[in-house]
């Protein structure tokens, strides 16, 4: 169990009978009076968004789920498939799971899942994506050039990047936030 203030965005919690998936908190309240916390988080089979305040000493059970590691293979229909490397065994998760951070899976690499009750539930991606930049604008190199430009990276997405980015370079992205972070150099 943890206490709503210990709560972050990315855990699963076990309310009501279902799985609830954190996407943010805000901590209301100062030292001298009770703080609250409000959660706002998505029912992870259903889909169905939910937003919640509790104490800070409220108790909120986390749903007890295990890890795996696995390849991403391939999506078909509404479904991404994994492949537990080791077993062999097939995993699928329903694109809602995985959600917006769908844009981040790549053929052959590999993932971890969350697994409760002995379905997949959840998953889990590194803090920082890499990935190829297949078009980028030339840089501006004048002194009141702007500090960012957007390039387009290899799975289609656009954001802003440093001046001196260009096509081929390797970037990593913030997974949870889509943002650029750094050029990976070699």
């Amino acid at each position: 169990m943890k206490s709503a203030v210990e709560v972050r965005p990315g855990n699963l919690l076990l309310i009501g009978g279902k799985i609830y998936k954190v996407e943010e908190t805000e901590v209301k309240g100062s030292a001298k009076v009770h703080k609250t916390v409000s959660i706002k988080m998505h029912d992870i089979l259903e889909g169905k968004y939910m937003e919640h305040t509790y104490h800070q000493d409220d108790k909120l059970d986390e749903a007890d789920v295990t890890s795996k590691k696995v390849i991403y293979s391939y999506k078909d229909g509404g479904s991404y498939y994994f492949i537990d490397e080791e077993t062999y065994e097939n995993y699928s998760i329903n694109q809602f799971m995985v959600g917006k951070k769908a844009v981040f899976l790549k053929e052959n690499e590999k993932y971890t899942i969350s697994i409760y009750d002995n379905n997949p539930i959840d998953v889990i991606f590194p803090e920082r994506i890499r990935l190829k930049v297949t078009s980028s604008p030339p840089g501006i190199k004048q002194h009141d050039a702007t500090p960012a430009k957007q390039v387009t990276l290899e799975n289609g997405m656009v954001i802003d990047a440093p001046q001196f980015i260009e096509e081929g370079d390797i970037v990593e992205v913030d997974s949870h936030t889509g943002k650029y972070v750094d050029r990976v150099k070699g």
